[in-house]
């Protein structure tokens, strides 16, 4: 009995043995740090990765973008101001606390703070009002006066977006500014020109994380399948509305807020620098002539 159970221990033990035929090189080698490992076992080259990727958005019918940080480059300049216009009421407001809040409505990241500094439930209201004020004007001095360099988030992305219209690709952004800073940013970047349609978090239920956003646009554009809608943004609340919807294709941007770790940890299922990066694709755009009318 003694020589069997010492058998079974000694088989059981060499199984356990990693093996460089039963498994992957980089999972073998447990004692390696983990920063270390590669993210996938599978490398591609560039051309193979251009390849796998061409038909990202072969089966997309609508793009919601998010605006700061991800179509347009402010450097950061609203999340600065909501902070200052935090710490002009007395609010202590640091950098730290302030970025998992990126993406959110403005009242409610007050509202957070006011509240967790102690304001009473009677004055609530009325700080979230005075600082809101205070945040509205001095952003709209920021992006609109004659110095501001707010642009672009990419030289060619006016182009590219035609290119995706040219595609039968709708193009949409959504944001948590309000609809005045909305509308000037869509008119002096041109997006009016290109946009099927925009919506600000003050204009439904709720803002990021929810979906109201996503599925106000998806009515504006005529789109009916939400598995045909891509969102793409530059932080994890951008990535949790696209998930919350239940959006075919959620992209998250290296150009703003959030790094490569939290927005795919959020749940984006493709990660790039930016978002020209994702390529147009192969198609003739819907409602072509070819198509035959529905005579049911």
């Amino acid at each position: 009995m003694l020589q069997r159970l010492q058998l079974h221990a000694a088989k059981a033990a060499r199984l356990s043995e990693p093996s460089c035929v039963r498994v992957p090189a980089w999972a073998a080698c447990r004692r390696q740090k983990a920063t270390d490992r590669p993210r996938s076992p599978i490398t591609l080259s560039h051309a193979m990765v251009n390849k796998v990727t061409r038909n990202l958005l072969s089966e997309i019918d609508l793009i919601v973008y998010d605006m700061a940080g991800t179509t347009v480059q402010e450097g950061g300049i609203v999340y600065k101001t909501l902070q200052n216009a935090m710490r002009e009421d007395g609010l202590t407001v640091s950098d730290e606390d302030m970025h998992p809040w990126h993406g959110a409505k403005k009242e409610a990241v007050i509202a957070h703070f006011a509240t967790k500094a102690g304001t009473p439930d009677a004055e609530l209201e009325a700080r979230v009002v005075r600082v809101g004020d205070w945040f509205v004007n001095a952003i709209d001095d920021a992006y609109f006066n004659e110095a501001s360099a707010i642009d672009h988030i990419d030289i060619g992305l006016l182009g590219y977006f035609r290119q995706l219209k040219q595609a039968g690709i709708k193009i949409a952004f959504d944001t948590g500014y309000p609809p005045n800073i909305q509308e000037g940013l869509i008119k002096r970047l041109e997006f009016d020109k290109i946009a099927d349609a925009y919506v600000s978090s003050y204009q439904v239920a709720d803002g990021r994380p929810f979906p109201y956003m996503i599925y106000n646009l998806m009515e504006k554009t005529n789109v009916m399948n939400v598995k045909r809608v891509c969102k793409v943004g530059d932080s994890v609340r951008d990535i949790e509305e696209g998930r919350n919807a239940g959006c075919g294709l959620v992209v998250g941007v290296l150009s703003g807020a959030d790094g490569y770790e939290e927005l795919m940890g959020a749940g984006a299922h493709v990660v790039c620098e930016r978002v020209t990066d994702l390529p147009v694709p192969w198609r003739s755009p819907t409602g072509s002539s070819t198509r035959l009318p529905d005579l049911s």
